[in-house]
């Protein structure tokens, strides 16, 4: 839902998400209100992000879970992805990643077409980006989007046994790793 139908600056942004109980995207002036999630997305969501935290060395890669803004494009658009595997060199800002790893979003039927349609553009065009995950909350599905060279491949798993290989950080998981109990 937008706020208001004004063009906002980063900095009225910035000034509006600090005191705001929500969390709120911002695309090109407008300030977005992020739908609540409900308690299967933050179950997955959350295994990821400990999942992420247990199998990654943390001297190197450091996983955050939602509430850290990702800057999509320089001073025009911000997202809170639900789960983030960023370098620990990216440290220019203690609120924002810009150099993002590894990228999920768990969707809803509500959030589902902004994620697969406008994310995946956002996210896609990062150069540190290697991987992009959608994960479905209402049934099991897994998409992956891996970064090869300048173009990305897709997979697609729906079996709980299904292997998802991210070789860049030398780690694969199941779905049943992430849905375990949730579906």
């Amino acid at each position: 839902m937008e706020i208001r139908k004004k063009i906002f600056t980063v900095k009225e942004y910035f000034e509006f998400e600090q005191n705001s109980e929500t969390r709120h995207e911002f695309v090109e002036g407008r300030i977005i209100k992020i739908p609540q999630k409900n308690k299967k997305s933050n179950r997955i969501a959350g295994r990821l992000c400990i999942y992420f935290l247990e199998l990654l060395n943390e001297q190197i890669f450091l996983p955050y879970l939602k509430t850290i803004k990702l800057c999509t494009v320089r001073g025009k658009r911000f997202r809170y992805p639900d789960v983030m595997v960023v370098p620990i060199t990216d440290d220019e800002d203690d609120y924002i990643v810009y150099k993002p790893l590894l990228i999920v979003e768990v969707y809803s039927p509500s959030t589902e077409k902004t994620d697969r349609n406008d994310k995946l553009k956002e996210y896609s065009k990062i150069p540190s980006v290697q991987y992009y995950l959608l994960v479905s909350q209402e049934e099991t599905v897994i998409e992956l989007y891996k970064r090869n060279g300048n173009i990305f491949e897709y997979s697609f798993y729906t079996e709980k046994t299904d292997v998802i290989d991210l070789p860049f950080f030398d780690i694969k998981l199941t779905l049943d790793d992430i849905y375990k109990n949730i579906l």
